[in-house]
């Protein structure tokens, strides 16, 4: 039997699949609220999406045109900072995987650190930038959904 050979190219293309794939999961999660029609939770959804991209790529702009993290000697990480807003966003929809998310991400910080794509400095600065708003503002959208009437079966 052969062997996969995990040279630099392979994990290099297993960690470019990693934020497209938690973005489709996290559109299929958007379309399942569509197919059921559950309008609000979609719509709940579907702005959670936004905000993580807001977020994410947001700081990567402003990063850009304040090098905030070059003044530290620092880059910031567009990488971690999708992958942890989709994390979080997936945690939410999905609580009974949030291990299953949290570990991947886990194990996507190893192989960028093993990759050498990022310093755990940059990861760290990052995800604290990025994954402290971002896991707010989804807990208050989540909140202000689940606090709300149970919606009557029109309005689902």
């Amino acid at each position: 039997m052969g062997s996969i050979l995990l040279n630099y190219e392979t994990l290099d293309a297993i960690a470019d699949s990693y934020n497209p794939t938690l973005a489709v999961i996290a559109l299929i999660f958007i379309g399942a609220a569509l197919f059921q029609k559950r309008w609000k939770i979609a719509a709940m959804r579907f702005a959670a999406f936004a905000i993580v991209v807001f977020m994410a790529y947001g700081l990567m702009f402003l990063d850009n045109r304040y090098k905030v993290w070059p003044a530290l000697g620092l880059d910031y990480s567009t990488h971690t900072a999708v992958a942890l807003g989709l994390v979080i966003l997936l945690s939410f929809n999905a609580t009974k995987l949030k291990a299953l998310w949290c570990g991947s991400f886990a194990a996507y910080v190893l192989l960028m650190l093993y990759q050498r794509y990022h310093t755990i400095a940059d990861i760290v600065t990052t995800a604290l930038a990025v994954g402290a708003p971002t896991a707010l503002l989804l807990a208050g959208l989540y909140r202000l959904h689940f606090w709300k009437a149970p919606p009557s079966p029109a309005e689902q």
